[in-house]
Formats: structure tokens, sequence, C-alpha cells
């Protein structure tokens, strides 16, 4: 059984958390790549609400530093490119939230503690669908191990899709 760094971890969405979601999906650096502050809040906290994803701010040396989630890419219709993937197939989204942590390293380490629970709670493969263009999310990705195995080009723009299997995972 994996464990989770001694500085990071990882609380569960809560009420009083989405001030600071808010404030963090407000920043240049996350609306950039996630959208509109106020309906992303909205997607976070129904989402969250409903079970639709598992939703948590992760903490780095104590200090909160930004937002993941799990979420089930087969289950929506919007993501063509999810219609293949297994029903046990999570994806994965994060942002770092504070503009100062960001470029620091704090995500790869924070995707392979995520992925390690999710691998623990029985997933053999985990994806993330990053802008191909947000190039920093690529390398941190790539860092925590994903490796492209497709994409995904729509009126959106083009979408990379990256996996990480639990073999290689316990390989690293």
């Amino acid at each position: 059984m994996r464990t989770e760094p001694a500085d990071v971890s990882f609380e569960r969405v809560a009420e009083r958390h989405l001030p600071m979601l808010l404030a963090w999906l407000s920043e240049p650096h996350v609306r950039q790549w996630w959208g509109d502050p106020d309906v992303e809040l909205g997607l976070i906290r129904d989402g969250c609400a409903n079970g639709e994803v598992d939703g948590f701010v992760f903490h780095v040396k104590g200090e909160p530093a930004g937002y993941i989630q799990s979420w089930i890419p087969s289950q929506y219709d919007e993501e063509p490119w999810a219609k293949d993937l297994s029903s046990d197939t999570p994806g994965v989204d994060i942002f770092i939230g504070p503009p100062e942590m960001t470029g620091k390293g704090v995500a790869a380490p924070v995707l392979k503690a995520f992925a390690g629970r999710l691998f623990e709670n029985g997933a053999a493969r985990i994806v993330i669908d990053p802008d191909a263009g947000n190039r920093r999310a690529v390398r941190a990705y790539s860092k925590a191990g994903f490796v492209p195995f497709g994409e995904w080009i729509d009126k959106s723009g083009r979408t990379l899709l990256m996996e990480l299997t639990r073999t290689e995972f316990e390989r690293n």
C-alpha cells in the first residue's frame, strides 16, 4: 500500500472552501484553462454534492495549494473522446490555486499521491485531458507518469489525452 508523501494531504471539498476556490478560479492562470469562475465553482459544488465528482482541496506542507477531482469520463456524452473508456476508468482534473505556487513542481507529486489513492480504490487506469496548448500542465502530468495515448480536436481546440496505468505507476 502506497502512502501519500508527508507534505501532501487531501481534504474533501466543503462549503467553507467555496470562497477560496472562487478566488483561485478567478486567478488568470486558472481562468485561462478552466473558464468562467462562477460557472466552474457551480460545477464543482454541484458535482461534489451529487457525487459526479470526488473533489478535494490539496495541501502542500500544510498550506492549501489547489484543487483536484476525479470523475468518470465515460458517463458524459459531451466528452466524445471518452466513449470507449471503461466505466471504472477515472479522469482527473487539477489546478494550482495560489499564483506564487505555479512553476514550483507542486502538481506532479500531488498527482502521484492522488493516483495512488485511485489505484488503491481499484482503478487500473487513470486519464487526464489537458488542452494541448497548456504546456505547463502537460509537463507536470508527464512528470507524474502520464503518457499521451491520443488527442481530440473539436471547435473548442485540441485536447491531449494522457493516461497512467497501475502497472506503470507501480514501476515508479
